[in-house]
């Protein structure tokens, strides 16, 4: 109940900033699940209980009667004989899109994770939203099709293992928000899971033409501020586009031929 408390505070301070969409970090739905265990349970026993459900409820609770869009970060979730890596957006009560993470790192294909298939989009209040989850930053072809789909706004709650790497956002997040104009929010999960550390960063990032100094953020966190709030404006970013459009000078006849970018 601590973690569920401390989410309704940030919720409140949202609230208050007049905030439109809030993304909770990458695994948070996991730490949740782990609060529920022995401190020595290891990161295999604790996937075997996979059950992201009872963390989506109680978010669902805490988001009636408020008008965020809630990205309550990510949580495993086990389906027949599966375990998935699973994000959500919540409004109002409702889960109004679910993604599962389509490419998985070592240590999920060790512990016998699998994968999603689509990258799915959901319009709400006028924003065109895509849920890209961890490792799925580092693959391109994911941020293309959400691109290809229509994306404007891109939410990221993420995870690394590892040691820290400033430059990791780098090869991640920011240059696929350069390479197809959209926005995104990365929210990076800081802490452990059974005896494996994670980090991360929370960004907000938009075309370089669209930041004050022209490096494509909007805010950053640094790991000094426990939440960063910065205005998308939509019509600035189609400005940018305008001045030249990355999608227009695609083949995408081709990209029609991808596996991954069939309708399944």
């Amino acid at each position: 109940k601590i973690l569920i408390g401390k989410i309704k505070e940030y919720l409140e301070k949202a609230v208050k900033e007049q905030v439109d969409i809030i993304v909770f970090p990458g695994f948070t739905g996991c730490f949740f699940q782990q609060l529920n265990h022995p401190d020595n349970i290891s990161l295999r026993n604790l996937i075997q209980d996979a059950n992201g459900q009872e963390y989506i409820e109680e978010v669902k609770e805490l988001s009636r009667n408020l008008k965020i869009i809630i990205c309550p970060g990510t949580y495993w979730q086990k389906e027949k004989n599966n375990i998935y890596h699973e994000s959500c957006l919540i409004l109002n009560g409702e889960v109004l899109l679910k993604q599962r993470q389509i490419y998985l790192a070592r240590w999920e294909r060790e512990l016998g994770f699998s994968r999603g298939v689509k990258i799915e989009l959901k319009e709400i209040k006028d924003r065109k939203l895509a849920l890209i989850i961890s490792t799925d930053i580092f693959y391109p072809q994911v941020s293309r099709m959400a691109a290809l789909k229509g994306a404007d706004t891109i939410l990221s709650p993420v995870g690394f293992t590892g040691e820290k790497n400033p430059a990791l956002p780098l090869s991640g997040l920011w240059q696929e928000v350069q390479q197809n104009q959209f926005f995104a929010v990365e929210s990076g999960f800081n802490g452990f899971l059974g005896k494996q550390s994670f980090w991360g960063e929370s960004v907000i990032y938009a075309p370089l033409e669209m930041t004050e100094k022209g490096d494509g953020y909007l805010e950053r966190s640094s790991g000094q501020k426990s939440l960063i709030i910065a205005k998308l404006d939509n019509e600035k970013r189609r400005k940018a586009i305008s001045q030249f459009n990355v999608l227009a000078q695609l083949n995408r006849e081709f990209y029609q031929q991808m596996k991954m970018f069939k309708e399944r």
